[in-house]
C-alpha cells in the first residue's frame, strides 16, 4: 500500500485542523496514513489505522513573532527530522498543511528528501501577513519555499491568485482544493438536543480576535432596538475579557452572550435563525460552509478569501461590506423582518453545500496526489 505523510501543525480546534479530520477516513481507505505533528494537541478524533508521529511539542499558544524566530533557528534542524523520519517510514507521498509545516517539508525537499509533494495554503498571504518581521518572513519563506512542491494547492480561488500574481508561484502548479465538510456528521450532530436557555436569533462563531470583528456584531445588537436581537458568539481568544467589557458597558447581558469554544458547534447554528460573520479577512471559511451544511440564512462580509466565491452575489447568502456597520445592521434588521427572506435561503443552502462534502472532496485530493490533474 501507498504509504502518505500528512503534515500539518497540530489537530487542535482550528479550521485547517478540521478539514483534515474530515479528510483522514477518505485517505486511509487508500493509504498507509502516517499524521505527522509539531504539538500533540488533538481536539479531533483520528481514526484507529492513523499512525501519529511528532517531529517537535511545541507550545501552540506562543506568540507569532516567537513562532517565527525559533522557526528561523531550528528550520534546518526540523527539515532534517522530517526527511530522517518519513525515510525510515518510507513515505511515498506528502501532504502538507499550514505555514511552518510547508516550509520544514520544502526544505526537506531541498535535503533531498523523496517522494511528491503536495502543500497546502490555508489563507491569502498578501491579508494574513502584514508588514511586521514575522509577517515579512512569512512572506520571505513563500517566494523561497513554495515552488519546490510538486503542486500548491489553495483552499480559494483568491488564495490561489495572490499566490501567483504576488508571491511568484508557479501557475501550472497551482491548484483549488476546497474545504471539506462532513454533512452526515453535520447533520446529526445539529440535531442533538439543546438544552440551554439562551437560543439567540443571531449566531457567530470564530476565534476572539480583531480579524472576526465580533465587537461590530455587539455594536450593531446595542442599535437595532428589538428584544428580538439576540447574539451569541462561540469560540476563545485574547479578546475575551474586552468583547465582555463591552457587553458590560452596553448593557447587553440578556441578549448578548460569550459562550465559549464549543464541542458541537452545530446545534447552536441549528438552533439560532441566522448565522452572522463580520470577518475581516479569512482564508476560506469553515463557519460559512458549516452555516450551509445547517440549511441556514446566512450573513457575511464580502471578506477575503472565498466568501463571495461561496455565497455568489447574495444567491446563497447575503453579503456586506468589511467593517460596514451600517450595512450590517440593515441586513440583520431585515433578517429579523423578513421570515420568508431566510426561508427562501434556507431552502438553497443544501444545494450548495454538497459539493463541499468530505467524499467528494477527498477524491479530488487523491487525484492531486496521484498526479492525474497535473497540466
Amino acid at each position: 500500500m501507498i504509504k502518505l505523510a500528512v503534515f500539518l501543525y497540530s489537530m487542535g480546534p482550528g479550521g485547517a485542523e478540521r478539514v483534515v479530520s474530515n479528510l483522514l477516513t477518505g485517505l486511509a481507505k487508500e493509504y498507509e496514513v502516517h499524521l505527522i505533528l509539531m504539538s500533540d494537541v488533538i481536539s479531533y478524533e483520528i481514526p484507529p489505522q492513523v499512525k501519529i508521529h511528532l517531529i517537535e511539542n511545541s507550545n501552540p499558544y506562543e506568540s507569532g513573532i516567537k513562532k517565527i524566530f525559533r522557526l528561523f533557528f531550528t528550520l534546518p534542524k526540523l527539515a532534517l527530522k522530517y526527511k530522517k523520519l518519513c525515510e525510515s517510514l518510507s513515505i511515498d507521498r506528502h501532504f502538507v498543511l499550514m505555514n511552518r509545516p510547508c516550509y520544514i517539508a520544502l526544505m526537506a525537499r531541498i535535503f533531498g528528501l523523496k517522494g511528491r509533494m503536495v502543500i497546502s495554503e490555508r489563507s491569502c498571504p498578501s491579508i494574513i501577513y502584514g508588514k511586521k518581521i514575522s509577517g515579512r518572513a512569512n512572506k520571505f519563506l513563500i517566494k523561497l519555499l513554495y515552488n519546490r512542491a510538486d503542486l500548491i494547492l489553495a483552499n480559494a480561488n483568491g488564495n490561489a491568485r495572490d499566490l501567483v500574481e504576488n508571491f511568484g508561484c508557479d501557475e501550472k502548479k497551482v491548484r483549488v482544493l476546497y474545504n471539506a465538510v462532513n454533512l452526515e456528521s453535520i447533520k446529526e450532530l445539529a440535531n442533538e438536543h439543546y438544552e440551554s436557555n439562551f437560543i439567540p436569533f443571531f449566531i457567530n462563531i470564530g476565534r476572539l480576535d480583531g480579524g472576526k470583528n465580533q465587537a461590530m456584531l455587539i455594536k450593531i445588537i446595542s442599535n437595532l432596538d428589538d428584544p428580538r436581537a439576540t447574539l451569541g458568539i462561540l469560540g476563545k481568544g485574547n479578546l475575551h475579557n474586552e468583547l465582555q467589557s463591552l457587553i458590560d458597558k452596553l448593557k447587553l447581558n440578556d441578549g448578548v452572550k460569550l459562550l465559549g469554544a464549543q464541542k458541537n458547534p452545530f446545534k447552536f447554528i441549528k438552533n439560532a435563525s441566522c448565522l452572522v460573520c463580520a470577518s475581516r479577512f479569512e482564508g476560506f471559511s469553515n463557519v460559512l460552509l458549516e452555516g450551509l451544511a445547517c440549511e441556514k440564512f446566512i450573513i457575511s462580509t464580502d471578506h477575503q478569501s472565498g466568501a463571495r466565491e461561496l455565497l455568489g452575489d447574495d444567491e446563497f447568502g447575503v453579503l456586506v461590506g468589511v467593517d460596514d456597520e451600517k450595512g450590517m445592521l440593515e441586513a440583520m434588521k431585515k433578517a429579523l423582518d423578513d421570515e420568508k427572506l431566510r426561508e427562501k435561503y434556507e431552502k438553497k443552502a443544501y444545494n450548495r453545500i454538497k459539493n463541499f462534502d468530505k467524499t467528494e472532496i477527498t477524491r479530488q485530493l487523491i487525484e492531486y496526489l496521484e498526479g492525474n490533474n497535473d497540466r
